[in-house]
This record gives C-alpha cells, sequence and structure tokens, in this order.
C-alpha cells in the first residue's frame, strides 16, 4: 500500500473514533441531564406529597369526609378535590395551571365513575345475593335433543312450530302427547 492510502485509511479511522467518542459524550451528557429531571420531578412529587400530608383539609379528605360511602346520585353528588390536594398537583406540575386543571378534573371524573361502577356492583351482587341464597330455585336443565325431536313431530304432523316457551309450559303442564 502507498503511504498515501495509509494517510487517508489513519484520517477516516481518526474521524470514525473522534464520531464514536463524541457521540458516546453526547449520550452520556444527555443521560445525566434526564437523571437530573427526574431526579427534580420525584422532589417535587414529594414536596407536594408533604405539603398535602401536613394540610387538615387532605387529613379529613383521607378520613372518608367526601362522601364516597353514600348512594351515588349523579344529580345530588359529585366529587370535587379538596384544595391540599390542587396545591399538591401545582407543586408537581411547577404551577402550570392546565396541567393541574386536567389531572384534577381527570381525578375527579375517576372517582365519580368508580362510585358508580361501585353502586352497579353493589345493585349485581344484591341481585346474586337474592336468586341464590335467600331465595334459591332449583335449576332445570334443558335438553335439547328432545326438543328438537317434538318439533319435528309437531312440524311434521301439524305444519306448525311452537316456541320453546310455549313447548316447556305445555310439557311441564302434562299436555304432552
Amino acid at each position: 500500500m502507498s503511504q498515501t492510502l495509509q494517510i487517508i485509511n489513519m484520517i477516516v479511522l481518526v474521524i470514525a473514533i473522534g464520531f464514536a467518542m463524541y457521540s458516546l459524550y453526547k449520550s452520556d451528557r444527555e443521560r445525566k441531564k434526564k437523571k437530573v429531571q427526574d431526579e427534580a420531578e420525584i422532589r417535587r412529587w414529594e414536596i407536594g406529597a408533604e405539603i398535602a400530608s401536613h394540610d387538615k383539609e387532605y387529613m379529613a379528605f383521607v378520613n372518608d369526609i367526601t362522601g364516597l360511602g353514600k348512594d351515588y346520585d349523579p344529580h345530588k353528588w359529585y366529587f370535587k378535590m379538596p384544595d391540599s390536594a390542587l396545591k399538591h398537583l401545582e407543586a408537581c406540575f411547577d404551577g402550570d395551571e392546565r396541567k393541574v386543571y386536567t389531572m384534577s378534573r381527570v381525578i375527579e371524573l375517576s372517582i365519580e365513575h368508580f362510585a358508580i361502577e361501585m353502586a352497579d356492583d353493589a345493585e349485581c351482587a344484591r341481585i346474586i345475593e337474592e336468586r341464590v341464597y335467600s331465595n334459591p330455585k332449583a335449576s332445570e336443565t334443558f335438553d335439547i335433543e328432545e326438543y328438537k325431536q317434538y318439533r319435528q313431530e309437531r312440524e311434521e304432523f301439524e305444519g306448525e312450530f311452537e316456541s320453546f316457551t310455549q313447548w316447556k309450559g305445555r310439557k311441564d303442564g302434562g299436555n304432552e302427547k
């Protein structure tokens, strides 16, 4: 190889090493910057939690003064975040009013939705309790083959088809053929 080619190869190698070192330095700097930002965000959340935990209104909220234990009526009850929780959000989002408002509405609507779902679940549990435990009835099995045979015979002889309910009533009533 000629000396010129060797020099060109060395220059390309030095440029490649320099680019790799620059890329590593840049990614390390970005990683450190991200770590500092994450730590600052964690610190803001911790400060907000500290502010909220020392607030009497927040403690009253925690001790269930919000009305969450009552029946949900969308026309009479709604959840509104206490001021201490809003202070917590403001501390977390550095006073960005739009983010604070958005987050507070998301939390409020989530809690309201949860209350509606809990009311539905309670009604389902009441129905299950009533049907299964309080007033149990014997379950009846459905014999599809017997019904198909009956339907076929009925269609062949009478030319009409009755519903399952009509057939079941006739079968249970003793009017079977």
